[in-house]
């Protein structure tokens, strides 16, 4: 049996597979009666389960190998130091990467590999990783689903947030959210995109439920700095994008609501201002925790040293896209900025999938743009505007979407690193796009 395999994982996994369905089913049935969408929670809950198998079977035994399996193996190393050197391995696992600790492993733990210990966003996935890895006694199939369920956590709430808002639509949602292939597939295996795709959709909801309709304020809050921290230690520029979708949202729910015309021309350019340099004094506090995307100049040089190193065939294969050199000015990556959200967004066509995998990202691909044409050319431009417009959940999904495809379509230049890197997108483009459409159709 591969070797990071082993007899238990036949054994415990399908035992975890039942526990986790009992747990499912019981949160089901206490909350069907008051909130009906959970009649999709244990079927949403199954095929994340699915997702993160099916993922973990593709890299042991097609890809025989990947960072999947080296955040495993780094993560029963420190669990492994946590049994033998408590406070070493304590150390650790709160994010203290010293040369001490570092000398703290030996034989009997193994050492975690360099090229992740000197990466603090990379190493990060280890440590939440060891958590569930205790949990699971160092098995990795059943740490892939502890994983995968923890994701689901926050990705269920953003379904229910959609709901709340929009309940006549909650099938769409069910849909966009809970069933999309290559979004289970991709984001439910113990990589940073599973993490950041659960705190992402987690931290919507809980701004939501602390901001807009201010409810349970105190337990959110603590819900919202613990993704928040997910988020900043593991991929930081996530934040970057989430905080001016935020501000979008803040706007529309207390300016735009505003009625009276003299109000909102005494009143409207001074909030503008005060939200502009609320979201600046944020970013400043924050970009301190942000490292390379704590600024524009170096955020822009991390993508450019990102993209080149993306470009090498030797360690990641011929399977990639050029839009153009960066060249260190805001001016040029905003000349490139229309082809890099189209790029992440609808790529890799069905042309450039070289492997199976790549072909069913393709796939969704296409139908995806041929449903954004068919919008397009339905709803026409005007009224897609006015829909966006009136709808702050929509441009809330929009602003983040296409900030994250920017950055995201600039920097990868991979394609087998775009599907990952682009998944946190997927739920709010998606649903942003179904619900335009019914909004456009009810409104006939």
């Amino acid at each position: 049996m591969n070797s990071v395999l082993s007899m238990w994982d036949v054994l415990l996994t399908p035992l975890y597979i039942f526990i986790i369905y009992l747990v499912g089913l019981r949160i089901k049935a206490t909350q069907i009666l008051k909130h009906p969408e959970y009649k999709y929670f244990v079927k949403g809950l199954s095929a994340k389960m699915l997702g993160g198998i099916a993922f973990a079977f593709v890299y042991v035994f097609y890809y025989k190998g990947g960072d999947t399996i080296t955040y495993f193996n780094d993560s029963t190393v420190i669990n492994k130091l946590l049994f033998l050197k408590p406070s070493n391995g304590l150390s650790v696992l709160f994010g203290n990467l010293s040369p001490e600790n570092y000398a703290s492993f030996n034989w009997n733990t193994y050492w975690p590999h360099l090229y992740i210990w000197s990466d603090d966003n990379t190493f990060s996935v280890v440590r939440y990783t060891t958590i569930f890895n205790i949990f699971s006694f160092r098995n990795y199939l059943p740490t892939t689903l502890l994983v995968s369920c923890f994701s689901y956590i926050g990705i269920w709430n953003l379904f229910r947030l959609f709901k709340t808002i929009y309940p006549k639509y909650e099938k769409v949602f069910a849909i966009a959210i809970l069933f999309l292939p290559s979004f289970i597939f991709w984001g439910s295996g113990i990589m940073k995109d599973t993490y950041i795709v659960g705190a992402s959709c987690w931290i919507t909801y809980n701004f939501y439920r602390i901001m807009i309709v201010r409810k349970k304020v105190l337990l959110n809050l603590f819900f919202f700095i613990l993704n928040f921290i997910i988020i900043i230690n593991i991929k930081p520029y996530v934040i970057a994008c989430l905080i001016p979708s935020m501000l979008f949202w803040l706007n529309q729910a207390y300016i735009g609501k505003v009625k009276s015309p003299i109000f909102k021309v005494l009143v409207l350019p001074i909030a503008l201002v005060a939200f502009s340099f609320a979201g600046l004094y944020i970013f400043s506090k924050v970009g301190q925790s942000m490292g390379d995307y704590g600024s524009l100049d170096s955020a822009i040089e991390k993508a450019r040293v990102t993209q080149q190193d993306l470009l090498r065939e030797d360690a990641y294969g011929s399977n990639s896209y050029n839009l153009g050199n960066i060249d260190g000015s805001l001016t040029g990556l905003l000349k490139i900025a229309p082809i890099a959200i189209y790029t992440a967004i609808y790529r890799p066509f069905i042309t450039e999938a070289k492997n199976v995998m790549m072909l069913f990202s393709a796939l969704e691909n296409l139908a995806l743009l041929i449903f954004t044409l068919v919008i397009i050319f339905k709803v026409k431009p005007k009224k897609l505007v006015s829909i966006t417009k009136t709808n702050p959940l929509i441009q809330y999904s929009l602003v983040f979407s296409l900030i994250l495809a920017f950055g995201v379509g600039i920097a990868t230049a991979n394609f087998g690193a775009l599907v990952r890197y682009k998944i946190p997108l997927i739920p709010f483009y998606f649903s942003a796009l179904f619900l335009i459409y019914k909004i456009y159709q009810d409104s006939k």
